[in-house]
């Protein structure tokens, strides 16, 4: 007869599922990440604190944004500003996986928003909406900060490559193909249904057609218009911003 599994081996399973599927998303972001490191690498802002931000920070989109105002001498305001706006769709994230992390005790929680990145919030919401949830409280823990940490230094690995390495990159790759790219991939997680794919490509041409504004305003210009793109989508379909027509979606 078989031994059932214990509670913990089903966390230690949780874990390393965890570290796992993370690691795949780092493997898809590797050419992302370098572009990103070696883009930013050129902003004149001293590369240690280009990397540390990737900590600091972790999320691509409002790094590249905050260190290209940086490098252009903007002021703090419109940095803040800047990143907040490219940051607005966490609030959307942590809304999705209010529900499952409610119980959560209030460090888990705070310590689980800092790693709230796009690629975890993906891994989270498609483990914990599945047939089953995510098992028990400490299967939950287990999955999400192994998924969580595991993103946070494997980005933070990639843009560091990107950084010290960039000037190895042949002049020939179009590293400013790093903006429109951030917004593909930041948005991935939020497109199941046509007005997040508006959104994403909407915002990924838009943020391309900008990169010659100053400041680095290009990102804001494309999370702006992409916002705007998806919210007419909406409208016009008549569907409301939350509803979910379709109850097998959330496992996507």
């Amino acid at each position: 007869m078989t031994d059932l599994p214990t509670p913990r081996d089903r966390t230690r399973s949780a874990v390393l599922q965890g570290a796992r599927d993370s690691g795949l998303v780092i493997l898809a972001y590797i050419p992302f990440g370098i572009a990103l490191g070696a883009t930013l690498a050129t902003s004149g802002v001293d590369p240690w604190l280009v990397v540390s931000s990737s900590v600091l920070i972790f999320a691509g989109a409002s790094q590249l944004a905050g260190i290209q105002l940086l490098g252009a001498g903007a002021g703090i305001a419109l940095v803040v500003l800047t990143v907040a706006v490219v940051n607005a769709r966490h609030l959307l994230y942590s809304a999705s996986l209010q529900p499952h992390l409610a119980e959560w005790p209030r460090g888990l929680r705070l310590l689980g928003a800092f790693l709230l990145a796009d690629p975890v919030y993906a891994l989270a919401a498609a483990r914990f909406e599945r047939p089953g949830g995510a098992g028990s409280r400490h299967e939950q823990y287990g999955y999400y900060f192994a998924a969580g940490i595991t993103c946070l230094i494997g980005w933070t690995g990639l843009t560091a490559a990107g950084v010290f390495v960039g000037s190895l990159v042949p002049d020939s790759v179009p590293l400013g193909l790093a903006v429109p790219l951030t917004f593909l991939l930041l948005l991935l997680p939020l497109v199941k249904d046509s007005a997040g794919a508006v959104a994403a490509v909407v915002g990924g041409i838009a943020a391309l057609l900008a990169s010659g504004l100053p400041l680095g305003l290009a990102t804001l210009v494309g999370a702006a218009v992409g916002l705007v793109a998806g919210g007419v989508v909406i409208r016009a379909s008549g569907t409301p911003a939350n509803s979910n027509p379709d109850p097998e979606a959330s496992d996507a």
